[in-house]
């Protein structure tokens, strides 16, 4: 049985089926449930004129019925209903994925709704600039405090669920983290803190990415790099502009540890990059122009979604174990927290925003394909027909996208 919240939607967006993660994440009852409209369950808050969730989720599974294939929506903001004040909405951030049922023949006859509630860490950073919006001075520190707190809060507490399923009724040891593990975590913590407070305001993974550095003695760089469903990616914080060019030939190439870890959702660790070339030959050629040695790669990941990659790297000749840096993995895990603690602020727009270009960047495509005409023609196409029908420009692009079903294939 499954921990995690599923639910199970037909073509109408009728709720088929719920599981008991489901249930406890969201407070209500399987009864109230099956057989219910999906957004009359789960409306927007009527007092909320900015609320997307209904809006959001409904293009997805929509994308997901077209097109027979996983839909990942990223960060979502989803208030749902507080059913112990009548008209009243709690606070939500989720995590979800969206995936097609398929009867015997292939033919999708419903979708997978699979949530991460991500509440605790998403309200650590609401907090922080909603109570100390007038201290411009630390804000970094105030964030990271918070979200290690939301974070540390958040695992005692699977941890117990965890423990209480394994030993009912009884105390059970594996819900307490031993005292140097926790005592170890609690320093990596305190070491980004520091750093926080020397980096400009607000710039929490600029304060990992120094903490890393200094912390490994096994990286001499660290690179943050943010993913989108194509080739495009936002490389939200860096900790030498050695790291930045590194990480920016993989890109420029096509290939590399960074966009493996990420598409393979598993860490990818190299430690002499010569024996990597035949993996990465183009990647392993570039940067010997620069002397780098040895790249770390780890996906950033929730339950549900890959956010991106932390990337470590050695110069050439470096003195180092031979393999990858100590307390890397927390790093990564650290990464993830304060991404996910920023997701309401420039982060998620920048996510917005590589989707939106991918989106675009395939319509311009379509368009030039089927109207013949090359593709700046096709975008100044694209850009009068918005301003005829007063449109954004990614929701004309979507619109034509929608259209044309989409290869769910591999995107690299």
């Amino acid at each position: 049985m499954t921990t995690a919240p599923y639910v199970v939607l037909d073509t109408d967006f009728r709720i088929r089926g719920v599981n008991a993660a489901y249930l406890h994440a969201t407070g209500r009852e399987r009864e109230e449930l099956l057989g219910a409209y999906m957004f009359d369950a789960f409306p927007d808050d009527p007092r909320d004129a900015d609320a997307t969730g209904v809006r959001n989720l409904t293009a997805s599974l929509e994308r997901v019925l077209r097109r027979g294939a996983p839909d990942d929506m990223g960060i979502q903001r989803y208030d749902i209903p507080d059913i112990r004040v009548a008209g009243a909405f709690q606070r939500r951030a989720w995590s979800p994925v969206n995936s097609p049922l398929t009867d015997a023949d292939g033919h999708v006859v419903g979708a997978l709704h699979h949530v991460e509630d991500v509440t605790a860490v998403h309200e650590a950073l609401y907090r922080a600039h909603r109570d100390d919006r007038t201290d411009t001075a630390r804000p970094p520190a105030v964030v990271l405090r918070r979200a290690m707190l939301a974070l540390t809060r958040y695992e005692r507490a699977a941890r117990a669920v965890a423990a209480g399923r394994a030993n009912p009724g009884g105390p059970s040891p594996s819900a307490v983290l031993p005292v140097a593990e926790v005592a170890r975590s609690d320093g990596l913590w305190h070491a980004v803190l520091h750093a926080a407070r020397h980096t400009r305001p607000r710039d929490c993974a600029g304060a990992v990415c120094e903490a890393a550095v200094r912390e490994l003695s096994a990286a001499d760089a660290a690179v943050i790099t943010l993913h989108g469903e194509g080739p495009e990616n936002f490389q939200l914080a860096v900790s030498s502009s050695w790291g930045r060019r590194a990480e920016e030939l993989q890109y420029i190439t096509g290939e590399g540890p960074s966009l493996t870890a990420f598409d393979t959702g598993e860490r990818v660790l190299v430690p002499d990059l010569d024996h990597g070339a035949a993996r990465w030959p183009l990647f392993a050629e570039a940067t010997a122009g620069i002397a780098v040695g040895a790249v770390f790669a780890y996906p950033l990941r929730t339950a549900t979604a890959t956010l991106g990659t932390l990337t470590l790297y050695r110069r050439r000749g470096a003195t180092a174990p031979a393999g990858p840096p100590a307390d890397a993995q927390a790093f990564a895990e650290i990464t993830t927290a304060v991404l996910l603690a920023d997701m309401d602020g420039e982060i998620i727009e920048e996510i917005r925003a590589t989707a939106d270009r991918d989106d675009l960047n395939t319509a311009i495509g379509i368009v030039a394909a089927t109207q013949h005409i090359s593709p700046s023609e096709a975008v100044t196409w694209l850009q009068t027909m918005a301003r005829a029908q007063n449109l954004p420009l990614a929701d004309l692009a979507r619109a034509i996208l929608s259209q044309y079903p989409q290869d769910p294939g591999p995107h690299r």
